[in-house]
């Protein structure tokens, strides 16, 4: 292999040149004064974030470590690192043209139910399905990390509102789905938001709103490959089904989950415009080999 050799450009920058291996070659060696790691992505720059990334990616599922353990430091350090003026630029910029979304913000609709109120509901219906796994894991209704750290948590903005909606009807989209709660299951409403997002705000705001679930889950995709191969096909396979149907299905972000809680899961889907469903799907065998034994980890 030859060497490679540094030539001067025309703004005083080295460039790499003369290496056999091609895609070696035309790299500009920017200078700096800075003693530690800067780029001209926000998101490089935030070493909680890296931490995340390279250790959620590389790493092997284990009891010793839980799958969320280290999410705490990573929002801080999303949210630290956000554009938040041009996030709200975006969404009011949207609201001028999307009445829909403009009304469910107007609304600024919060979920004030309990496990109580889930259990309430006939059986096979969405709301006694969600009692069911929540009391069976023992989990709450709340998912939103803010509102975990200080209960009293409330929306400021509509990116704040967003987040908190977000999480407040995250387990809707499981039921929609038929996809069951283990964690292979979970990609399907990562499918399923990002493909709804893209078919009703623009893309540049979907960005923006996805964000955080983009950090979660997607890292999982490399795990998965690179230490379990086997689960790898239930893992595709339930994002391009969840992204499908986010793609042909109405703003299902914006639903209120009250409204469906007595239905059937068929019945809520026909309710919300819920659109190329392909049927329920099992993916726990995944999520075992995934999860090293475990379905849900």
């Amino acid at each position: 292999m030859n060497a490679i050799v540094q030539e001067t450009a025309g703004d005083g920058a080295d460039v790499t040149s003369g290496n056999a291996v091609t895609y070696m070659n035309n790299r500009k060696l920017i200078r700096t004064e800075s003693s530690v790691l800067v780029s001209s992505s926000p998101w490089l720059n935030e070493p909680r974030l890296r931490e995340w990334i390279a250790t959620e990616s590389l790493r092997r599922n284990g009891p010793d470590y839980p799958l969320l353990y280290g999410m705490s430091a990573m929002i801080h350090g999303l949210d630290d690192t956000r554009d938040h003026e041009r996030i709200d630029a975006l969404i009011k910029a949207e609201r001028k043209i999307n009445p829909r979304l403009d009304a469910w913000f107007e609304e600024r609709f919060i979920s004030t139910f309990t496990l109580d109120d889930l259990g309430q509901n006939p059986a096979g219906s969405v709301g006694r399905l969600l009692f069911d796994h929540m009391t069976q894991l023992g989990l709450s209704p709340e998912l939103l990390h803010q509102r975990m750290e200080d209960p009293n948590w409330a929306p400021e903005s509509d990116f704040d509102y967003f987040t908190l909606r977000t999480g407040q009807t995250h387990d809707l989209d499981h039921l929609l789905g038929e996809v069951g709660f283990d964690v292979i299951a979970e990609i399907f409403p990562t499918g399923l938001r990002t493909g709804n997002m893209f078919a009703h705000v623009s893309p540049e705001l979907a960005g923006e709103l996805l964000a955080t679930n983009t950090m979660v889950i997607f890292p999982w995709f490399m795990r998965c490959m690179l230490n379990y191969p086997q689960a790898w096909p239930m893992m595709w396979h339930n994002l391009n089904h969840g992204y499908a149907v986010g793609q042909q299905s109405d703003m299902l972000f914006t639903a209120k989950l009250e409204d469906v809680w007595h239905l059937s899961p068929a019945e809520a889907r026909d309710a919300l415009g819920v659109r190329g469903w392909q049927g329920p799907n099992d993916s726990r065998a995944a999520s075992r080999i995934f999860g090293e034994g475990y379905e849900i980890i």
